[in-house]
Order: structure tokens, then C-alpha cells, then sequence
């Protein structure tokens, strides 16, 4: 029978190690192979973006952005990321669970948090939609590996049909809960391209047009302009699985100086797979007063 107080692991054993020991050596090695490459000193942040693939994919960049989070301490984090398994509008919450559970161990979920968002309305409070779902998982060994084990998480995730004003009503109702001690995380990929993904929007010189698809929404990002990145989306179709999610994210204070792009990677480049490519960014957003 199910533990109906915790929620995971999903993927552990596909889309990494479900040894705890091994998981906990290829976090660490991402962790420090990514603060031997980085070319400034870290700084406080409020909020990343980070992608979600199989670790043998998008680890390193993942773990560019966490390691910007080293030594730093946070009383709650906000994790935000698309539903790539229910079409809902709106956004959902956990219902029952108490942690999100990893191989790595167990992560409190911030039930007054979670309360705080139930009682906002228009969540969705049932576990049913995190059970299968990847992009709040794939983040949490790094945040293990780095942070206090007490430290709780608010799992948010939008769902397949959420448009711009349910991204907005998520970002006024997660305003009380952001504090000069609270990470917010964005969970997403960026472009799919393949006839898989349903996404071929050219055919020729396909690593410098999907780089070029790619840094336009970047830029956007990196301005903190949410309606600009919302144009680009939509007038492109670029699929990127979270961009509800940095919606979200680019509607709130705390992300209106912008973000800095960490690191860019896809698998395009490390498999030599042109015509199957998803794409991978981490971004930073630095701490401002508030």
C-alpha cells in the first residue's frame, strides 16, 4: 500500500541513481565540477531556474545553478514546475503528503505554506497530480545535498492548460510567502525539438536555429519582462515544457532586475541527435531588498 504521507520517488533508478550512496557521489561531483567552471564568486539569489532531465542530460546544469546556493540558508522554498502528465488549468498543491522522499531522504513539505495556497483558492489540492510528475523531483537531491534537511518545500505545479491569468493569480498568491529567507525554483526545459515533441519548425542548420530559439526566450527572461517572454512563447511555439512556470516566476518582485543566464547545453550537442533535441538553461536571479 501507498505511504499516503509521502509523495515519490518517481523516477529514481531511470532518471538517476536510486542508490542513495551513488545518487549522493554524482550530485556532489555535478556540484563540483560545475564551482570549478563557474568565472565569478556566488551571490545571494531569490530565485533559479533549473531543468529537469535525466541527470546523464541535464545535471551540469542543473548543478550550475545549485551551486550558486552553497552555504546560503533559506526557511522555505518555493518549487514551481510544469505538469507534464495532467492538462489542468490553474495550478495544484499536495493534498495529504508530508514530504517528497528521494533516495537521499525525506523533505518536509511546508504544510503552512500549502494551507496558505488552499486558502488563496484556485489550487488544485490532490497528491494524484505529483505522484508520476518528474520536474519537482529532479530538484530535490541537489537541494538534499545542500541545504539543512529541515528546511520545507511548497511543490506547485501548473497545469497543462494554465494561460496567463492563472499565472498570475499563482504569483499574487504566493507574494505572502516570499520573504528575504525563501528560494523560489523554477522547474523547466527549454525547446523540444523533434517530430516526438510535435515541434519542427525548420529543418536545416538545426543546432544554430535552436540555439537561436532558445536565447530569444532567454532574453526575455534575462530582462525580467513576463509579457515579452509570454509573446515570445506563444508567437513562436517554443516548447518549453515550464514556461507557465517562469511566468510565474517573472510576475513576481523579486525577479524584476531580471536574471543572468549560468549555463546552456543540449542534448543535440552531447548525442550528435540533431532531429531529437531538448534543450537545458539555468538562470539566476539575484537577492534584492525587500
Amino acid at each position: 500500500m501507498r505511504d499516503r504521507s509521502a509523495l515519490g520517488p518517481a523516477v529514481a533508478g531511470s532518471w538517476y541513481p536510486e542508490g542513495r550512496d551513488q545518487l549522493a557521489q554524482l550530485v556532489d561531483s555535478l556540484l563540483d565540477s560545475a564551482a570549478a567552471r563557474a568565472t565569478a564568486a556566488p551571490a545571494p539569489v531569490a530565485a533559479l531556474i533549473v531543468p529537469h532531465a535525466g541527470f546523464a542530460y541535464s545535471g551540469a546544469v542543473a548543478a550550475s545553478a545549485f551551486a550558486r546556493i552553497r552555504r546560503a540558508s533559506f526557511d522555505r522554498i518555493i518549487v514551481l514546475g510544469p505538469s507534464h502528465y495532467f492538462g489542468f488549468r490553474g495550478a495544484a498543491i499536495p493534498d495529504e503528503a508530508s514530504v517528497y522522499r528521494t533516495p537521499l531522504g525525506d523533505v518536509p513539505i511546508d504544510a503552512a505554506g500549502v494551507s496558505a495556497l488552499r486558502d488563496a483558492g484556485g489550487f488544485l489540492a490532490d497528491d494524484r497530480m505529483f505522484e508520476p510528475e518528474h520536474a519537482i523531483e529532479a530538484e530535490l537531491p541537489f537541494i538534499q545535498r545542500l541545504l539543512e534537511s529541515d528546511v520545507p518545500i511548497v511543490p506547485v505545479l501548473l497545469g497543462g492548460r494554465a494561460g496567463r491569468d492563472d499565472a498570475a493569480h499563482v504569483a499574487r498568491s504566493l507574494a505572502p510567502l516570499v520573504t528575504a529567507s525563501t528560494l523560489v525554483i523554477v522547474s523547466s526545459d527549454f525547446t523540444h525539438f523533434g517530430t516526438r515533441f510535435g515541434y519542427t519548425p525548420f529543418a536545416d542548420d538545426l543546432p544554430a536555429r535552436i540555439h537561436a530559439l532558445d536565447f530569444g526566450a532567454i532574453g526575455a527572461i534575462e530582462n525580467g519582462d513576463a509579457a515579452a517572454f509570454s509573446r515570445y512563447v506563444e508567437t513562436t511555439g517554443a516548447t518549453i515544457c515550464g514556461h507557465r512556470a517562469i511566468d510565474v516566476l517573472l510576475r513576481m518582485p523579486e525577479t524584476a532586475a531580471g536574471g543572468k543566464l549560468l549555463e546552456y547545453d543540449t542534448s543535440g550537442r552531447m548525442t550528435a541527435i540533431w532531429d531529437h533535441s531538448v534543450s537545458y538553461a539555468s538562470l539566476a536571479f539575484p537577492s534584492v531588498a525587500r
